[in-house]
């Protein structure tokens, strides 16, 4: 018969994109519009810093660049009359690029003191209050973007990662809602173990329609591969010795029974799924097995 693994996993559930967003610039807090949990567009202001110190500093930055724009054409026109030396030249030039790039770093500093969503997606958290102190690259908002979609991460063991493929389905069900079953498809499988671990991380895209699963979340998932595999399924009942997933049973061919070695894949119920050891055409002996013994005996079948 043809048999698919069910793997089994759990996993935290995340945003298709998740982000720590800060400010390039060290300042006061001066607006925060937004609220954790809040639906937010692409561009969408979600924090600012109080601007009067820093456009402070871009006005003093443009008017060291006018001085320095001035002190240059005044050694220019000096040099030019043999007054000035060409070092002195030199050193006007370098000073002039130096105010320059004052100007573009305030002006940076300037555009890069609010915080916009980088998408469409959702405020996870705040982590700063209006008026307060914050250092820059502090993380003050985390973002996840996304739409319905959210993506659950879990880790799998070597054995159970080669038995996957991208687009395997997965079921997923999370505590807060046990009656409802979410479904996803495999989209990531990692490449290479994780050097702690020993594990692979993958990632399953899950549909989120009523905005439901929150980032966090720990859900219970069932995969199932695309991938069948030919098993022998036989009775438990046949099964006389076992060991962990090795077994024996006695296969019946003319009037002998000849005991078997299997490696039993799964126990399914009432059957065993059998991965070597066994053919799909071959007779099983389930009844009387209480009068065999040896490697091989004389039977009479019915």
């Amino acid at each position: 018969m043809a048999f698919r693994d069910e793997i089994y996993a759990t996993g935290r559930v995340t945003y298709q994109d998740e982000f720590q967003l800060s400010f390039k610039t060290s300042g006061i807090v001066g607006n925060i519009p937004v609220k954790e949990g809040q639906r937010v567009k692409a561009g969408q202001l979600m924090a600012s810093l109080k601007l009067e110190e820093i456009r402070a500093k871009v006005g003093q930055a443009e008017n060291g660049l006018e001085k320095a724009r001035r002190d240059y054409e005044r050694v220019k026109g000096l040099y030019g009359d043999s007054v000035a030396t060409l070092e002195h030249l030199q050193n006007a030039r370098t000073q002039l690029e130096n105010a320059r790039l004052e100007v573009e770093t305030a002006q940076f500093n300037l555009k890069h003191s609010q915080i916009s969503a980088p998408g469409n997606g959702w405020v996870l958290k705040v982590n700063a209050r209006e008026n307060e102190a914050v250092q820059a690259g502090m993380p003050v908002i985390f973002f996840g973007r996304g739409s319905v979609s959210r993506i659950i991460t879990t880790n799998l063991s070597d054995a159970d990662v080669v038995k996957i493929a991208i687009g395997d389905t997965a079921w997923i069900r999370f505590d807060p809602f046990p009656d409802k079953l979410f479904n996803g498809a495999i989209t990531e499988i990692a490449g290479t173990a994780d050097p702690v671990t020993g594990t692979y991380e993958i990632k399953i895209n899950m549909n989120d329609s009523e905005n439901q699963l929150k980032s966090g979340f720990i859900g219970n998932i069932s995969i199932r591969p695309s991938v069948r595999k030919e098993r022998v399924q036989i009775p438990v009942d046949a099964l006389i010795f076992a060991d962990a997933n090795e077994g024996s049973i006695y296969v019946a061919k003319d009037d002998t029974a000849y005991q078997r070695h299997i490696r039993i894949e799964k126990i399914a119920g009432d059957s065993l799924l059998v991965s070597e050891g066994l053919e799909g055409h071959e007779t099983i002996v389930v009844e009387g097995l209480q009068k065999l013994s040896g490697d091989s005996v004389r039977i009479s079948l019915k």
